[in-house]
């Protein structure tokens, strides 16, 4: 197993969880849900893929944030052998790749970042990755990101940055205007419009981690709604199932009643 591989973890930032999911062969349904660890023994010959064995398969490493808002999607592949062993030869950087992967679809909190076959920020593994298709609730990420808000892995992210991919844009952004208005100032006024300028971009950076705090708690907040909201449907849906049980029971024994009857 590649040093790259094994090191993703001990990278994780902001409190991040790691997660694999592999599909099925001849579809988009997730097949086995796993953490990273479970991924990693699997790379190290310690564990094996059975159900994969003589075939490559399909996977996705995904980056998950608070709210379990997706952050991240590598769409991956790999050989798995007769035994059930992944190929000793994979080698695919995947925490790497979605650092500085580009834009993917949005899932609700703002666009993620996502690799794969046609959009790999390291050309020479874009071998190792392939094409999501689908639109809208049919794209490979929008199944993965309700598998997340399931979370039968029990993943608990605590990430202080709901959008990380819309905040590094954000920032980019300002730099790149105060750039620009750095320049035309110290064209115009020198060295005083210069001075000037470090105390404006002093401010902006205060009015950007200010919106930055409050976009992150309401997304926050709004993501915990979802959740409650999921949580009730879940209880209602299991209270209908016993209603409809208990009904189902009152039933047979009217029919017992009346098949015993005169």
């Amino acid at each position: 197993m590649s040093s790259e591989i094994a090191t993703s973890e001990s990278d994780q930032q902001d409190g991040l969880e790691e997660a694999v999911m592999l599909f099925e062969p001849d579809s988009f349904n997730v097949a086995r849900e796993m953490r990273f660890s479970d991924f990693r023994e699997l790379t190290e010959g310690t564990s094996t893929l059975d159900a994969f064995a003589a075939s490559i398969a399909r996977g996705a490493y995904v980056l998950v944030g608070t709210g379990l808002s997706v952050q991240g999607v590598v769409f991956f592949q790999f050989k798995v052998d007769e035994d059930g062993r992944i190929d000793a030869s994979f080698n695919v950087p995947l925490r790497y790749l979605i650092d500085n992967a580009g834009l993917g679809p949005d899932l609700g909190t703002g666009p993620i970042r996502l690799a794969c076959r046609s959009q790999c920020p390291v050309p020479w593994h874009s071998v190792n990755l392939w094409e999501p298709e689908g639109e809208g609730d049919e794209h490979p990420a929008q199944k993965l990101q309700k598998i997340i808000w399931r979370n039968r892995l029990g993943l608990k992210p605590q990430s202080l940055v709901t959008n990380r991919v819309a905040q590094d844009f954000v920032l980019e952004d300002a730099r790149d205007e105060t750039r620009d208005l750095q320049a035309k100032l110290t064209e115009a006024f020198g060295e005083e419009g210069k001075l000037d300028l470090e105390k404006m971009i002093r401010h902006r950076n205060e009015q950007l981690v200010d919106v930055s705090s409050k976009y992150r708690s309401e997304m926050a907040q709004q993501q915990q709604t979802y959740l409650d909201q999921i949580h009730s449907c879940r209880d209602e849906i299991q209270k209908l199932k016993t209603d409809l049980r208990n009904e189902r029971e009152r039933s047979r024994r009217l029919q017992e009643l009346l098949r015993g009857g005169p």
